[in-house]
């Protein structure tokens, strides 16, 4: 009946409340779990009337349905919002839905997340990064970075940086690290290292995990010598 029914919904939320802590996926989709695990009680202790009941049969109360519904809608509600953010309108959706983009431009609905390295909250840091700046402007290392093709969610793509001196030189023997952060979610970020595969080129094919906004760092490190580059890069769902 509805006791058990309560306390099935408990349970649930008991042992669902450790993994949600430890694992945290975001306030949203904890509040969706839980009203689903309260919804599902409250429809079991509808389905299974109480034993002492006559004939089986029980008081029907609207309120609480109400606030079910209310409830389910909202769930309803924000994991559209959710799936859109994360994984954008298809591109069929998108062409229908979105204004149409200028020439040569691709309208695109995820999520472009939030700024990824705030200095302006960590002066020392920020003071760090201007010397350095100054340090590799005058060293005058020139850097071409980026994609040989545009890449795509889940297709392994080359990623090439070329770095010369400021005569033209190959900067060869260098360890080059390329930091891809998810500003929506910390958890995406990952850093890979580039292989030299001719004098001053490093490339490697990389499979993106999610379509969106990506921050990009490049850190170049030779010897006592250092180079770092930001920046930004947009994956597509499909080509």
């Amino acid at each position: 009946g509805r006791p058990i029914a309560m306390i099935l919904g408990i349970l649930s939320i008991a042992a669902y409340a450790p993994y949600a802590i430890t694992h945290w996926p975001g306030s949203d989709i904890v509040t969706m779990v839980i009203v689903l695990y309260v919804a599902t009680a409250f429809i079991l202790g509808l389905i299974f009337p109480p034993r002492k009941a006559k004939d089986g049969k029980m008081t029907f109360h609207w309120g609480p349905t109400y606030v079910i519904i209310f409830l389910s809608v909202v769930v309803l509600l924000d994991s559209i919002f959710v799936t859109l953010a994360s994984s954008g309108l298809s591109q069929n959706a998108a062409k229908e839905l979105l204004p149409k983009p200028d020439e040569g431009t691709q309208v695109t609905s995820f999520f472009p997340g939030t700024v990824s390295r705030d200095y302006q909250k960590k002066l020392e840091e920020f003071n760090q990064y201007n010397d350095a700046l100054d340090e590799q402007i005058q060293r005058g290392w020139k850097v071409h970075k980026g994609w040989v093709e545009s890449p795509v969610v889940n297709k392994p793509t080359l990623f090439r940086v070329s770095v010369v001196d400021k005569d033209g030189a190959p900067i060869t023997g260098a360890t080059v690290q390329v930091h891809f952060m998810r500003p929506a979610d910390k958890r995406k970020d990952f850093l890979t290292v580039l292989s030299e595969t001719k004098p001053g080129v490093y490339q490697e094919p990389l499979k993106m995990t999610n379509p969106g906004l990506w921050e990009v760092v490049i850190h170049i490190k030779k010897g006592d010598a250092n180079f770092e580059l930001d920046g930004q890069t947009n994956v597509n769902l499909s080509n």
